[in-house]
């Protein structure tokens, strides 16, 4: 009988002793969870899918941060979006408190450029030692001096007479005429490099003409036209007026061809809201072979482009 008792204490101990361990090993578990992220956001109020996109989108440090924030649905959408830059995230977010706008996609776009600003608030100076890839636009400009060193004559039996370009896009665009000529269209530089004060000229005639709001979308201020880059020009269809530019077969023709030798339209109709200018068929600008593909492939502006693969 007493070895009988002796046994059911110690299988009574052995139980007591392993519901111990299960409970020390419960509590641990459950202290390491409430120190993971999925348990912090979940504490916040985001859902498991939502908690998904974040682990996989934020670096730790972004998550730490996210977490000093109160719960917001609007973060997982932006986080999701293609072009989403984690340093903008207020800016998005203060976007959308002002406006009310359920396209995340486009506020992506328009807070990454600066779209949304007005251009006297935020002027900026043209970062010229990007070469190609500088951005010059109703933000960034051109000092009043800036000349490239490079500017030549355009050679007649590609542009009309006068016109300029950098030397260094030249053969660029004797290849892209050839080329359109090879597939049964001619080509011609109808506008290239503009000094500071025929561009100063120009708009003045607009403003005097349109008035300043309208001229702001027709032509660009001194200082912030491409033209004076010497990388910017408009190749039109040579003696031929085109009524619906947009459905030409040169347009689409250009459209197909012209990123191959480096070049992008600049002045995209569907990205007029990111430009601010009036959109045109058939201005280009060369910003090398790598963007260009880049930019084409992807339907961007160059705008969108340079400020997440170039400024970021």
């Amino acid at each position: 009988m007493k070895q009988k008792l002796n046994y059911f204490r110690l299988g009574a101990f052995i139980v007591f002793v392993v519901a111990l361990v299960f409970i020390a090993v419960k509590l641990v578990s459950n202290y390491k969870y409430k120190q993971t992220y999925e348990y912090k956001l979940l504490d916040i109020g985001y859902s498991a899918d939502e908690i998904e996109v974040i682990e996989s989108e934020f670096k730790d440090s972004e998550i730490d941060n996210l977490l000093k924030r109160k719960y917001n649905s609007n973060i997982v959408h932006l986080i999701s979006e293609k072009y989403f830059i984690y340093d903008r995230l207020d800016d998005y977010l203060d976007y959308l408190k002002e406006n009310k706008v359920d396209d995340f996609s486009k506020v992506v776009s328009l807070v990454n450029t600066f779209s949304y600003v007005e251009w006297i608030d935020e002027k900026r100076d043209t970062d010229t030692e990007k070469n190609e890839l500088m951005l010059v636009n109703r933000l960034y400009g051109l000092s009043s001096d800036y000349e490239p060193e490079d500017i030549v004559d355009i050679p007649q039996q590609y542009a009309y007479v006068g016109k300029k370009i950098s030397k260094s896009i030249l053969e660029n665009i004797i290849s892209l005429i050839g080329a359109g000529k090879e597939a049964g269209y001619t080509f011609v530089v109808d506008s290239g490099y503009r000094s500071y004060k025929e561009q100063e000229s120009i708009y003045n005639s607009f403003k005097d003409s349109y008035g300043i709001s309208e001229a702001d979308k027709l032509v660009a201020r001194p200082g912030h036209s491409e033209y004076q880059t010497g990388l910017s020009f408009e190749l039109v269809p040579y003696n031929k007026v085109i009524e619906n530019p947009y459905e030409s077969e040169e347009y689409l023709w250009l459209k197909d061809n012209a990123y191959k030798y480096g070049f992008i339209f600049r002045l995209p109709k569907e990205k007029e809201d990111i430009t601010k200018f009036s959109s045109s068929a058939w201005r280009l600008r060369y910003v090398g072979y790598e963007a260009a593909s880049l930019i084409h492939n992807e339907n961007i502006s160059f705008e969108e482009y340079y400020f997440y693969f170039v400024e970021r």
